[in-house]
Protein backbone atom coordinates (compact mmCIF):
# COMPACT_ATOMS: atom_id res chain seq x y z
CA UNK A 1 0.00 0.00 0.00
CA UNK A 2 1.11 3.55 -0.69
CA UNK A 3 1.31 6.26 1.95
CA UNK A 4 -1.74 7.86 0.32
CA UNK A 5 -3.87 4.72 0.53
CA UNK A 6 -2.68 4.12 4.11
CA UNK A 7 -3.77 7.66 4.99
CA UNK A 8 -7.21 7.24 3.41
CA UNK A 9 -7.61 3.83 5.03
CA UNK A 10 -6.79 5.21 8.49
CA UNK A 11 -9.09 8.18 7.97
CA UNK A 12 -11.86 5.87 6.79
CA UNK A 13 -11.51 3.73 9.92
CA UNK A 14 -11.75 6.84 12.10
CA UNK A 15 -14.89 7.93 10.29
CA UNK A 16 -16.48 4.49 10.60
CA UNK A 17 -15.73 4.39 14.31
CA UNK A 18 -17.22 7.86 14.71
CA UNK A 19 -20.37 6.91 12.79
CA UNK A 20 -20.80 3.98 15.17
CA UNK A 21 -20.68 6.38 18.11
CA UNK A 22 -23.22 8.61 16.36
CA UNK A 23 -25.51 5.64 15.72
CA UNK A 24 -25.26 4.61 19.39
CA UNK A 25 -26.33 8.08 20.48
CA UNK A 26 -29.21 8.14 17.99
CA UNK A 27 -30.57 4.91 19.47
CA UNK A 28 -31.29 6.76 22.71
CA UNK A 29 -34.76 8.23 23.03
CA UNK A 30 -33.56 11.38 24.82
CA UNK A 31 -30.02 12.72 25.09
CA UNK A 32 -28.50 14.45 28.08
CA UNK A 33 -27.03 17.90 27.55
CA UNK A 34 -23.56 16.33 27.44
CA UNK A 35 -24.66 13.76 24.86
CA UNK A 36 -26.08 16.54 22.68
CA UNK A 37 -22.72 18.30 22.84
CA UNK A 38 -20.96 15.00 22.05
CA UNK A 39 -23.23 14.40 19.05
CA UNK A 40 -22.38 17.85 17.72
CA UNK A 41 -18.67 17.16 18.11
CA UNK A 42 -18.97 13.76 16.43
CA UNK A 43 -20.78 15.31 13.44
CA UNK A 44 -18.02 17.89 13.20
CA UNK A 45 -15.39 15.14 13.31
CA UNK A 46 -17.13 13.06 10.62
CA UNK A 47 -17.28 15.98 8.22
CA UNK A 48 -13.67 16.91 8.89
CA UNK A 49 -12.62 13.34 8.09
CA UNK A 50 -14.60 13.32 4.84
CA UNK A 51 -13.02 16.63 3.91
CA UNK A 52 -9.54 15.24 4.56
CA UNK A 53 -10.22 12.32 2.24
CA UNK A 54 -11.60 14.60 -0.48
CA UNK A 55 -8.63 16.96 -0.18
CA UNK A 56 -6.27 14.00 -0.46
CA UNK A 57 -8.09 12.65 -3.51
CA UNK A 58 -8.03 16.08 -5.15
CA UNK A 59 -4.34 16.37 -4.38
CA UNK A 60 -3.76 13.04 -6.12
CA UNK A 61 -5.38 14.58 -9.20
CA UNK A 62 -3.09 17.63 -8.89
CA UNK A 63 -5.99 19.85 -7.87
CA UNK A 64 -4.78 22.19 -5.16
CA UNK A 65 -7.21 24.19 -3.08
CA UNK A 66 -5.84 27.48 -1.81
CA UNK A 67 -6.76 28.39 1.74
CA UNK A 68 -9.06 31.32 1.14
CA UNK A 69 -12.13 32.37 3.11
CA UNK A 70 -14.24 29.74 1.32
CA UNK A 71 -11.71 26.96 0.82
CA UNK A 72 -13.80 24.37 2.67
CA UNK A 73 -16.69 24.92 0.27
CA UNK A 74 -14.25 24.88 -2.65
CA UNK A 75 -13.13 21.39 -1.66
CA UNK A 76 -16.72 20.19 -1.97
CA UNK A 77 -17.27 22.01 -5.25
CA UNK A 78 -14.09 20.56 -6.72
CA UNK A 79 -14.96 17.09 -5.45
CA UNK A 80 -18.34 17.35 -7.16
CA UNK A 81 -16.76 18.65 -10.37
CA UNK A 82 -14.31 15.71 -10.32
CA UNK A 83 -17.16 13.23 -9.67
CA UNK A 84 -15.71 12.27 -6.30
CA UNK A 85 -19.13 13.00 -4.81
CA UNK A 86 -22.57 12.94 -6.39
CA UNK A 87 -24.85 15.97 -6.38
CA UNK A 88 -26.85 14.35 -3.57
CA UNK A 89 -23.70 13.75 -1.51
CA UNK A 90 -22.55 17.29 -2.26
CA UNK A 91 -25.78 18.72 -0.82
CA UNK A 92 -25.64 16.51 2.27
CA UNK A 93 -21.96 17.22 2.90
CA UNK A 94 -22.62 20.93 2.38
CA UNK A 95 -25.20 20.78 5.17
CA UNK A 96 -22.63 19.13 7.43
CA UNK A 97 -20.08 21.78 6.45
CA UNK A 98 -22.51 24.55 7.38
CA UNK A 99 -23.21 22.84 10.68
CA UNK A 100 -19.48 22.37 11.31
CA UNK A 101 -18.96 26.08 10.80
CA UNK A 102 -21.64 26.88 13.38
CA UNK A 103 -20.30 24.23 15.76
CA UNK A 104 -16.77 25.63 15.65
CA UNK A 105 -17.88 29.22 16.18
CA UNK A 106 -20.60 28.57 18.75
CA UNK A 107 -21.13 27.09 22.15
CA UNK A 108 -22.03 23.45 22.70
CA UNK A 109 -24.83 24.20 25.12
CA UNK A 110 -26.68 26.07 22.35
CA UNK A 111 -27.10 22.95 20.18
CA UNK A 112 -30.61 21.64 19.64
CA UNK A 113 -31.07 17.90 19.89
CA UNK A 114 -33.81 17.78 17.24
CA UNK A 115 -31.67 19.60 14.67
CA UNK A 116 -28.68 17.38 15.43
CA UNK A 117 -30.79 14.27 14.95
CA UNK A 118 -31.95 15.63 11.57
CA UNK A 119 -28.32 15.99 10.51
CA UNK A 120 -27.05 12.81 12.13
CA UNK A 121 -29.67 10.33 10.91
CA UNK A 122 -28.66 10.54 7.23
CA UNK A 123 -24.99 11.29 8.01
CA UNK A 124 -24.22 7.75 9.17
CA UNK A 125 -25.42 6.15 5.93
CA UNK A 126 -24.05 8.99 3.81
CA UNK A 127 -20.55 8.62 5.22
CA UNK A 128 -20.55 4.83 5.09
CA UNK A 129 -21.78 4.87 1.46
CA UNK A 130 -19.15 7.45 0.55
CA UNK A 131 -16.39 5.39 2.13
CA UNK A 132 -17.61 2.21 0.46
CA UNK A 133 -17.49 3.88 -2.98
CA UNK A 134 -14.40 6.08 -2.60
CA UNK A 135 -11.96 4.83 -0.02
Amino acid sequence: MSAESDYISAESQNILRTTTLIRNLLEKKKLTDYEVIALGKLLQDVYTGIERILRSQLDTRNIKIKKTENWHKQILLSARDQSLVSQEQFEAFRNLLLFRHLQIHGYGYMLEEERLRELAEPAVKLCRDFLHNNA
